[in-house]
C-alpha cells in the first residue's frame, strides 16, 4: 500500500503504537487567527489542555517523541512529557512537523477569509492551492515534506516497534492521517481537528469518519453569513404572523435562548485572560464615555423637560442608556473580532448601566421605578457573570472538550439567536407598525451612529468596540416594559429588533473597514508572538525536562 502500513493484524498493532497531538490553544486560535509558522504561543488554557492530556495519559510510556520546533507544540509536548529524566523518550524536534506557511493567510481572521473567498474557496486555500493565497508553501510542497518525515522517520519508528508520540500542528496531523488512511489529495478538507486532543493511530478511521464535509461547510456557512439566517428567522416570524399564527412566550424562554448562545461563544474565547481586557485602559475609558458619560449628560437633559414614558424622546434615551447585549459576542465572532473586548464591554456596560441606566429610568419612567432597576440588574449583569462564571468553570474542568465545543458550534449560537427573533416576531402587533416601525429604525440606526462615533479610532479592538455598542439589551427594555405595564415602549423595543438584524449586513459590510490587516504592526505585539522559531537541535530547556533532545533533518 502507498501508506506504507501492513494490511489487518499488523496494521492494527502497528498503529496502536502510534499517538499523535496537535498543540494546546494558543494565542492566534484564542482570536480566530491564522498562525502557520508564526511563532504563537500557549495560552492559559493551551498550557491546561496540555495538562488534562497529561493526566489522562498518565503511565502511557514513548520511546520516542517527534516535534514541531514552534514553541506552541514544542511547549505542548514539555508539559506532557514532564521530567522524566533520562529516563524520558528520545525527543525529536524536526523542522519538517512545523505547520503549513499560509502566505497571505497568516494571521488573517478565519471567518473574514471565508466572507471574502467564499467557504468552499478559504477550504481549498487552506488544503490545497488557491490563487487567493499569495506567496505561502504551495501544498505540493507541504505535502512533500510532511511525507518524508512520514516515510523517513515515523514509520521506521513504528516498524521498529517503538512507541511514537508526535505533537505538532492541525494540518500536519491531519495530512497524516490521510497518508495512513491512503486517501487522495482531492479528498483533503478539514478534519476540525481540536487543540490538546490526542488521537490513537488505530482510531483514526473511526474520527474521520466521523467528520462530514458538507456539513461542515454548512455549518461555516450559517456563521459567516449569519445576517441572512437573522433575517430569513425575521422573515418566517412575520409570515407565521400574517397567518394567524401570534404566540405569546415566556420571557424565561427567551432569556434561556440569549444565556445558550453567550455561553457557546463563551466557550472558545480566553476567559481566563478576562482581567486583562476588563482593566484595560482603552476599555473603561470607551465604557466611561459611551455607558456613563453620554446617559446622565441626556438624563440631566430630560430632567429639565417634562418628558413623558411614552414619547420618542423617552425611547431614545432608554436605548441610549440600554447596556450591551449578550449577543454582541457571537456578531463579534461572526464578524472577525478579538471577541474578549467585546465580552468586557458587556460586562462592564452591564455594571454601568446600575448607575446611568437607573438615572435614565427614573427620569422617564417616573413610577416603579426601583423593581425596573432591579430587573435590569439582574438580566444584565447578573447573566453575564452567571454565564462567565459557568464557563470558567467548564473550562477548568474540562478544557479540551469545552473548547471543542465552542469552535464547532458556533453555527448553533446563530440558530439560537434566530430562534429567539422567530419567537419574539410572533408576539407583534402588525397593525401597529406605522405607530412603532418608523422609532425602531430611528432607535437601530442612530445606536449605529453612536458606535461609529464613539468606537476607538484605528485600534485593534475597533470591530468589537462597535459590535458592542450597536447590540444593546434589548430583552431588558422588554422585560421593564412589561413590569411596569408600559405597552407602547415594549412595542417599540421588540419592533427594533427587526432593524437592528436587518441592519446586521451593514455591520458586515462596515466591519471591513474596522477589522486590522494581518500585516499590521501590533499583532506580535497583542499575540505574544516570537519572530525567533524553535531550531532543531537548540536545548528543550524546562519545558522538555532533561529528557534527551536530537536534531532531525530540516
Amino acid at each position: 500500500m502507498r501508506s506504507g502500513i501492513p494490511e489487518q493484524e499488523d496494521r492494527r498493532a502497528l498503529l496502536g503504537r502510534l499517538f499523535m497531538v496537535r498543540h494546546g490553544e494558543s494565542t492566534c486560535n484564542s482570536v480566530h487567527r491564522i498562525a502557520g509558522q508564526r511563532d504563537a504561543p500557549l495560552t492559559l488554557l493551551g498550557r491546561i489542555q496540555a495538562e488534562k492530556v497529561a493526566a489522562r495519559h498518565r503511565g502511557q510510556e514513548f520511546d520516542r517523541v517527534f516535534v514541531s520546533p514552534l514553541s506552541r507544540a514544542h511547549d505542548t509536548a514539555g508539559i506532557i512529557l514532564g521530567d522524566r529524566g533520562e529516563a524520558g523518550p528520545r525527543v525529536v524536534v524536526d523542522d519538517r512537523l512545523m505547520e503549513r506557511d499560509f502566505g497571505s493567510y497568516t494571521l488573517e481572521s478565519k471567518s473574514v477569509l471565508q466572507r471574502r473567498h467564499g467557504i468552499a474557496e478559504y477550504e481549498r486555500a487552506m488544503n490545497a492551492d488557491s490563487p487567493t493565497m499569495r506567496g505561502g508553501e504551495t501544498a505540493a510542497r507541504f505535502t512533500e515534506r510532511v511525507r518524508a518525515f512520514y516515510e523517513q522517520e515515523l514509520l521506521p519508528a513504528l516498524r521498529r516497534g517503538e512507541t511514537v508520540c508526535v505533537v505538532s500542528h492541525k494540518y500536519v496531523v491531519e495530512l497524516i492521517c490521510r497518508f495512513i488512511l491512503d486517501r487522495p489529495s482531492d479528498e483533503s478538507y478539514d478534519l476540525r481537528l481540536p487543540n490538546s486532543e490526542m488521537l490513537r493511530g488505530d482510531r483514526i478511521a473511526s474520527y474521520v469518519k466521523n467528520e462530514n464535509e458538507t456539513m461542515n461547510m454548512v455549518y461555516d456557512w450559517i456563521v459567516v453569513h449569519h445576517p441572512t439566517v437573522f433575517c430569513a428567522g425575521l422573515a418566517a416570524g412575520l409570515l407565521g404572523n400574517l397567518a394567524g399564527l401570534r404566540l405569546t412566550t415566556s420571557p424565561y424562554l427567551l432569556l434561556l435562548l440569549l444565556v445558550l448562545a453567550s455561553v457557546i461563544t463563551m466557550c472558545r474565547i480566553e476567559l481566563e485572560n478576562a482581567r486583562a481586557f476588563v482593566t484595560d485602559r482603552g476599555i473603561l475609558r470607551s465604557v466611561a464615555l459611551r455607558y456613563l458619560a453620554l446617559p446622565l449628560a441626556l438624563a440631566l437633559a430630560l430632567r429639565w423637560w417634562d418628558v413623558g414614558d411614552t414619547g420618542t424622546v423617552a425611547f431614545a434615551a432608554i436605548f441610549l442608556a440600554t447596556p450591551s447585549s449578550v449577543v454582541a459576542m457571537t456578531v463579534s465572532r461572526c464578524l472577525g473580532g478579538m471577541i474578549m473586548p467585546t465580552f468586557a464591554q458587556v460586562l462592564l456596560s452591564s455594571l454601568a448601566a446600575a448607575v446611568s441606566f437607573s438615572a435614565v429610568l427614573a427620569v422617564t419612567l417616573h413610577e416603579d421605578v426601583a423593581p425596573a432597576v432591579a430587573i435590569s440588574a439582574a438580566t444584565s449583569s447578573g447573566v453575564v457573570a452567571a454565564a462567565y462564571l459557568l464557563v470558567r468553570q467548564l473550562r477548568r474542568r474540562s478544557p479540551i472538550r469545552t473548547a471543542k465545543y465552542g469552535e464547532r458550534n458556533g453555527y448553533v449560537a446563530v440558530l439560537l439567536l434566530t430562534a429567539f427573533l422567530v419567537l419574539v416576531t410572533l408576539e407583534l402587533d402588525l397593525a401597529d407598525a406605522a405607530a412603532y416601525a418608523p422609532t425602531a429604525l430611528g432607535i437601530a440606526v442612530g445606536l449605529r451612529l453612536v458606535a461609529a462615533l464613539f468606537k476607538r479610532r484605528g485600534h485593534v479592538q475597533t470591530l468589537d468596540d462597535y459590535t458592542a455598542m450597536t447590540y444593546p439589551n434589548i430583552f431588558v427594555v422588554v422585560v421593564i416594559a412589561a413590569l411596569t405595564g408600559n405597552g407602547p415602549l415594549e412595542q417599540v423595543a421588540i419592533w427594533t429588533l427587526l432593524p437592528m438584524f436587518v441592519l446586521s449586513f451593514f455591520d458586515s459590510w462596515y466591519a471591513r473597514r474596522l477589522v486590522v490587516a494581518p500585516d499590521d504592526a501590533r499583532w506580535p505585539s497583542v499575540l505574544a508572538l516570537d519572530s525567533r522559531r524553535r531550531r532543531p537541535g537548540r536545548a528543550a530547556g524546562p519545558d522538555l525536562g532533561s529528557a534527551p533532545t536530537v536534531p532531525a533533518r530540516s
